[in-house]
């Protein structure tokens, strides 16, 4: 009789629970989707379903009108996250513009829970306000068990309609409205912005939409502040809602495009002192040296030719680049070392230039001329393809000014794009296009002599440094297994080297020719293991999301955007990022440090650089409450540098 009695308790208790409260005009109620007692997070689900002609707020209610209050009373271990708000609708009251829902509507929770928490009875005290033609605050007593609460379909299904997945926009301020571009996931018929912060745009006036091409449209937001600098919301497309981020940097707001050209000359100047680029440009130096003593009209060809190579590499990146945005793909700077194919080769590009060096073989030849100009005095092609490779290797660094430049560049049409790279390849060449018109400072330097030997084989170890350093990225790409591959390769491509200057019969090739045979079977038939969902898994503590949410819970935050293959980055982590003093600090100070690893592709990743006005790595964000706008940190840090932007 006694477990009757508790089993008809506890029955009539989980009624009780699902049992809506009437408020006056709407009834509130607490629905889940817990499946069983071992899960670490579900959602709790706040539902109100109005009185037809009532409608509540948004977080942004917009000309009028307020958002809700929650207060949670919960067990030890059980923490309730803020609203997840659903996509609103428009609710005219001429000649006010408000933002909320109408009918019945959930608003969930996320709720995270400690292993040892109980599940238990947790309660709600729901305040908002409601209005037809008058307004009315109301509030509910809502509470659920969680120990026998079923769980709710309809919860599954609004959270399935949750705005978050980011869309692609490129924001451009006029006189009197932020013109919002954007790439259209699906067809659709109506459009509209809601932005989250408030006192930035005008609510009443509506809305213009216009296409541009066939997926692409903007949508133009009359604006109230006149130094807009970030904003976000969301865009209702058939009212399906995309989540929308914008920070207008100074790239995307004011800087000219002769400002933006000063910093790419200034920002391809400095690429020359990254630690990235040294081991491609010891050879033009190598060069130089070796050519002290020649004609300077030879040395003046050979400065020319290797600037050449720069400008002609910079340029046919930035036209790839333009030519793969226009057709919708999401991509930044740097993007060609997040193909595992391209780094193989570069791979072995950089062993075999280092073997060279470390033998008698006469880089002047044919077959080795990629890079290798150091005793040619007639053949161009090396000086040329020499500034090839140097910008190919270079677009891992990101240089102080090249950040903000490259970010407008890629905002802008063809016409301003292109020189603002040419720019930045006038810049890294810089130096060398000094000796073409100066051949005679080369006199300066020690004229050439038996110690060229010594310093020719010096240069050799950075070169397989560097091919060290890509084989370390490649297995971060791909997998241990399809690294012994490319080990395989370089093993062949190293016996290959040795043949060819021990023998001097035409056998030297075979080994040669038999490597780039297998070279291209391995880059034909790559075995990729990883792909952007995996890459996503292992960085689950970022999304696209992250920001926005850790905001809302007043949670600082430092984001590190990073990559395997980016020089830069790495340097960061060893000297500031990965140091005990400034792990102490961010702990201390209650600073959620997050990384967002772009070693493979990435949409979401891209997405957010964009909206920085980025366009690589690395890039630090930092933000804590207080803060109108997240800072955006020094590409270049020490323990000091990061400490003190953090302050």
């Amino acid at each position: 009789m006694r477990n009757t009695l508790l089993a008809f308790s506890l029955l009539l208790s989980s009624l009780i629970n699902a049992a809506p409260v009437n408020t006056g005009h709407a009834e509130a109620s607490l629905i889940t989707n817990l499946q069983n007692n071992q899960q670490e997070s579900f959602y709790l689900g706040v539902r109100l379903n109005m009185q037809d002609g009532w409608h509540t707020y948004w977080e942004n209610p917009g000309d009028s009108g307020g958002a809700f209050e929650a207060n949670w009373v919960t067990d030890e271990g059980i923490i309730v996250e803020n609203v997840e708000w659903p996509t609103p609708v428009t609710i005219p009251y001429p000649p006010l513009m408000t933002f909320g829902y109408e009918g019945d509507v959930i608003f969930p929770f996320k709720v995270f829970r400690a292993t040892a928490a109980e599940l238990s009875t947790i309660s709600l005290k729901f305040s908002f306000l409601i209005c037809a033609d008058i307004c009315i605050p109301e509030e509910a007593q809502v509470e659920i068990d969680l120990s026998t609460a079923k769980p709710s379909a309809m919860l599954d299904e609004a959270i399935k309609q949750l705005p978050v997945t980011f869309i692609t926009t490129k924001t451009i301020a006029s006189s009197d409205a932020m013109l919002i571009e954007f790439q259209a996931p699906h067809s659709f018929s109506t459009a509209y912005f809601f932005p989250r912060e408030t006192d930035l745009f005008s609510y009443t006036p509506e809305q213009d939409l216009s296409q541009i091409d066939e997926r692409t449209f903007q949508i133009s937001v009359p604006r109230l502040a006149s130094d807009i600098s970030s904003f976000s919301g969301i865009l209702s497309l058939d009212g399906r809602g995309y989540q929308v981020k914008e920070t207008l940097s100074v790239s995307a707001i004011s800087m000219s495009l002769l400002t933006a050209l000063m910093f790419a000359l200034l920002g391809g100047l400095i690429l020359n002192l990254m630690p990235c680029v040294f081991p491609v440009i010891s050879l033009k130096v190598l060069s130089f040296v070796a050519m002290g003593g020649d004609d300077h009209t030879k040395i003046r060809n050979h400065a020319l030719t290797f600037v050449a190579g720069v400008l002609f590499t910079f340029l046919l990146i930035a036209s790839i680049l333009m030519f793969l945005r226009s057709s919708g793909a999401i991509i930044g700077w740097g993007f060609q070392l997040q193909s595992p194919e391209l780094v193989g080769v570069l791979t072995l590009i950089m062993l075999g230039i280092g073997l060279v060096l470390l033998t008698d073989i006469n880089v002047a030849s044919r077959l080795t001329s990629v890079g290798s100009g150091v005793q040619s005095r007639n053949d161009y092609s090396g000086s040329f393809f020499t500034g090839v490779l140097a910008v190919v290797v270079a677009s891992p660094c990101t240089a102080p000014f090249m950040g903000a430049a490259i970010g407008y560049a890629l905002l802008q049409p063809s016409l301003a794009t292109l020189p603002i790279f040419l720019a930045l390849g006038i810049g890294f060449a810089g130096p060398y296009l000094i000796l073409a018109l100066k051949p005679r400072w080369i006199s300066a330097l020690p004229k050439p002599g038996a110690w060229m030997e010594t310093l020719k084989q010096f240069f050799a170890f950075p070169m397989i440094a560097t091919a060290l350093w890509l084989m370390w990225v490649f297995m971060l790409q791909t997998s241990g297994d399809t690294l012994i591959q490319l080990l395989v390769l370089s093993l062949l491509l190293a016996a290959s080297i040795w043949m060819i200057s021990t023998f001097k019969s035409a056998f030297r090739w075979v080994g040669l020719t038999l490597t780039m045979i297998a070279t291209i079977q391995f880059i034909t038939h790559l075995p990729l293991v990883q792909t952007t969902e995996e890459q996503n898994i292992s960085t689950a503590s970022w999304d696209m999301a992250s920001e926005l949410q850790l905001k809302a819970q007043n949670q600082a935050y430092l984001i590190n955007f990073t990559a395997a293959w980016c020089i830069t980055c790495q340097a960061n982590e060893k000297t500031s990022l990965g140091r005990e003093r400034v792990k102490e600090y961010l702990a201390s100070n209650n600073i959620r440090y997050i990384k967002a690893d772009w070693t493979n592709r990435n949409a979401d990743i891209t997405k957010s650089l964009a909206a920085y006005g980025r366009s690589g790595v690395p890039l630090y964000i930092f933000w804590k409450p207080g803060m109108q706008k997240s800072k955006i940190l020094p590409a270049v840090l020490t323990e000091d540098i990061l400490i003190q932007s953090m302050q």
